[in-house]
């Protein structure tokens, strides 16, 4: 008995000791002095490989090692905390230096606070200069850190390192993409805009569905003060994209896409005149391939293009880069049942505008659409009249970024747009651009598929003498019933242009 009641107070000591170790284990941890940590990371590479002569970028990140509120301060005595980093470049298993890299740019600040809520970072080059003597093999990149008198902290801290690979130049498709990938950021990046323009319009005129070529193509364009052409570049790289059918876009596409979008709306119609390299090549603004058996003589108010200058009627858009909701095919809704006679009038077109237009908040745009026919599966496609409008006021006439009928001038065709939120309604907006005047139905459609003709009739609108965007509107009582689909019959006959539609809107209130 005695011997047991031992044994236990000999393990509650233990148990006390592990107790008490643990203790000054977590206190030693809570305590120790927070140090800098670096990490690195090589940009523009393809297969972590570098070729002879080409600039290395490389992101270089600080952050503090210790936990909670534990911070470091670099505060160098002399110059900033970027000068007190260097970024070297080495061969496997040497602690020589071979060549050093530059920082891109100044710090906002010399000295830098790191802890949970903020790290540090920053951007180093290796010049063409320096990677042009690099015999081919294998390498490592390090970043150094070193500060020695400060009012914080001082010592050094080593990055762990990352391994390259020099290898000759290629002549390789991926290889060449990413090398002018790499050259025109620099560029673009030192405001060469210009310069950045050349070189990617250089591999995009012979491959110009190259997606990352033509996004920082896009930002290009709007660096020069042409959005349009930065539609052209956006439309063309999700058009890529969906022939691919590789799932979501890329965060790339959907930050070009705003970018392009804030500038149409924040500002004026694109000059008429914009400078020349702000215009893609002509292999870009050219129909995608599923597109082009139709010859481009045969496009509807085709004309010619130059390289340096492709003409307005060649738009392009940011509606196919969205994804829009389907809507049943013509064979698959549900059978229409019409009611009633036709109830509206047409609104002349001098009481709209565009901007009223697109500042209604009773208003809503098309989500999906299908035709009777479309010129183009993707350009001049049913799915074109989705979204907001996208064509300038100032560009009117033919653009693939609208629906356009397979047919021109012969018999008739029809449009039905469907709308996310079924509404009571008391209005419908049809934008033309190109060849107005032919519309000669109007028709709303229940989400039951019951149809309700709101106008039947000869548009009395009146060409002018220069071609503009017009508002076709249909306004009606507002309707008890919610109305989900917009059907919009044209006489093609109605004039020599081909007809065209850039965007619907549903005006009206939800149950």
């Amino acid at each position: 008995m005695m011997k047991t009641a031992i044994q236990c107070l000999r393990g509650l000591v233990s148990a006390g000791a592990l107790a008490a170790t643990a203790l000054l284990a977590i206190g030693a941890t809570a305590t120790r002095t927070p140090a800098p940590e670096l990490s690195l990371s090589l940009r523009g590479l393809v297969d972590d490989s570098l070729e002879q002569g080409e600039p290395l970028r490389v992101a270089v990140r600080l952050e503090s090692s210790g936990e909670g509120t534990g911070t470091v301060e670099l505060a160098p005595s002399s110059g900033t905390w970027v000068d007190a980093v260097a970024v070297e470049l080495s061969t496997v298993g040497s602690k020589g230096v071979i060549v050093r890299a530059t920082a891109v740019g100044a710090p906002a600040s010399p000295r830098a606070t790191l802890n949970r809520g903020h790290v540090a970072g920053g951007l180093w080059m290796f010049a063409e200069s320096s990677t042009r003597g690099l015999a081919p093999g294998d390498y490592v990149v390090r970043a150094h850190l070193s500060i020695k008198a400060s009012t914080g902290w001082s010592g050094e801290a080593i990055s762990e390192e990352t391994s390259l690979r020099v290898i000759a130049i290629s002549s390789a498709p991926e290889r060449v993409s990413a090398r002018t990938l790499v050259r025109a950021q620099i560029a673009f990046s030192a405001n060469a805009f210009e310069e950045a323009a050349r070189l990617l319009d250089v591999v995009l005129a012979k491959n110009p569905d190259d997606f990352e070529l033509l996004c920082l193509r896009a930002d290009v364009a709007l660096s020069g003060g042409n959005p349009l052409a930065a539609m052209i570049c956006v439309n063309r790289a999700a058009s890529t994209l969906s022939l691919k059918g590789s799932g979501p876009p890329p965060l790339v596409l959907h930050k070009v896409q705003s970018r392009v979008f804030s500038a149409r709306m924040a500002g004026p119609s694109p000059s008429a005149n914009p400078p020349a390299w702000t215009w893609p090549p002509v292999s870009v603004v050219a129909l995608l391939a599923k597109d082009a058996s139709k010859s481009v003589e045969s496009l509807p108010g085709a004309v010619s293009v130059p390289v340096s200058a492709p003409a307005p009627t060649q738009s392009s858009s940011l509606s196919s880069a969205i994804t829009s909701a389907p809507s049943l095919p013509a064979s698959e809704a549900t059978p229409a049942r019409a009611v009633a006679a036709a109830i509206g009038t047409v609104v002349p077109s001098t009481e709209l505008s565009d901007v009223r237009v697109i500042a209604d908040a009773a208003g809503q745009w098309a989500a999906g659409a299908s035709a009777g026919s479309q010129y183009g599966q993707t350009q001049y496609a049913a799915a074109q009249a989705t979204g907001a409008p996208n064509i300038p006021l100032g560009l009117a006439g033919n653009s693939p970024d609208a629906w356009c009928p397979a047919r021109k001038t012969d018999g008739s065709d029809w449009l039905e747009v469907t709308f996310a939120q079924p509404v009571h309604a008391t209005e419908v907006r049809v934008r033309q651009n190109n060849g107005p005047g032919a519309i000669v139905k109007i028709e709303a459609i229940e989400p039951d598929g019951t149809v309700h003709p709101w106008w039947q009739g000869v548009d009395p609108f009146v060409s002018p003498a220069v071609r503009e965007i017009v508002w076709f509107t249909v306004r009606v009582p507002k309707t008890s019933y919610l109305v989900a689909r917009v059907k919009i019959t044209l006489n093609l006959a109605a004039g020599p242009e081909w007809k065209q539609i850039d965007a619907v809107q549903l005006v009206g209130s939800s149950p």
